[in-house]
C-alpha cells in the first residue's frame, strides 16, 4: 500500500471515531477477560508468597491487613463488573467468609479465585455491542466499556500496594507479567 494511500485511510478512520453519535468500542470482551485473567493469576501468586504469618501484617497503622488488601483488589473486580453489566449488586454470590478468609491463606485463595471468575463470568455474558451502552456507573454516565476498563487501573493499582508489604516482610513480590 502507497504512503498516500494508508495515510488517507488512518485519516478516514480517525473522523469516523471522531464522528459524534457514532458508538467508539474502548476495548473487547475477549481483551478484558484475558486481562482478568492475568489478573487472577497475579492475585493468586501473591497469596501464594505471603507466609500464612503475614495475613494479618499492616505496614501501619490506619491501612488495611495483607488479607484485606487481597480481598478488595479481588472482590472489587467482582464489583465493577457485576454493576457495569447488571446495574445493581443484587446477585454477588458470597466469596467467603471473611471471619474465615482474612485469617486463613488458603481459605483467602479460594475467595479470591472466587471473586476473580464471577467476574470472568460477567463479561463472558456481555457481547460486544452492549460494551457501547451507556449506564451510569458510580454516579457518572459512561460507555459500559468505560465503566469495565476501571478493572485495568483499580486492580493493578491495588494489587500493587502489597508489594511493600511483602518486601518489609523480607519476601520477594512474584514477578509481574503483563500476559
Amino acid at each position: 500500500m502507497r504512503p498516500t494511500r494508508l495515510a488517507a485511510l488512518a485519516a478516514f478512520a480517525l473522523v469516523a471515531a471522531a464522528t459524534p453519535g457514532r458508538a467508539q468500542q474502548l476495548i473487547s470482551q475477549k481483551a478484558l477477560i484475558a486481562i482478568v485473567e492475568n489478573h487472577k493469576g497475579a492475585v493468586l501468586r501473591y497469596i501464594d508468597a505471603a507466609p500464612d504469618s503475614m495475613l494479618g501484617y499492616r505496614p501501619t497503622k490506619g491501612v488495611r491487613t495483607y488479607a484485606e488488601q487481597i480481598e478488595h483488589a479481588a472482590f472489587s473486580d467482582a464489583l465493577i463488573a457485576h454493576l457495569a453489566i447488571t446495574g445493581s449488586t443484587k446477585g454477588i454470590p458470597k466469596m467467603g467468609d471473611s471471619a474465615v478468609y482474612l485469617h486463613n491463606k488458603a481459605a483467602l485463595k479460594t475467595m479470591a479465585a472466587a471473586a476473580m471468575d464471577h467476574t470472568i463470568q460477567m463479561l463472558k455474558g456481555v457481547s460486544d455491542a452492549a460494551m457501547n451502552e451507556q449506564i451510569v456507573q458510580f454516579g457518572n454516565k459512561v460507555s459500559r466499556a468505560r465503566a469495565l476498563m476501571e478493572l485495568l487501573d483499580h486492580f493493578p493499582w491495588t494489587l500493587g500496594q502489597v508489594v511493600p508489604y511483602l518486601r518489609l516482610n523480607g519476601v520477594t513480590p512474584p514477578e509481574y507479567s503483563p500476559f
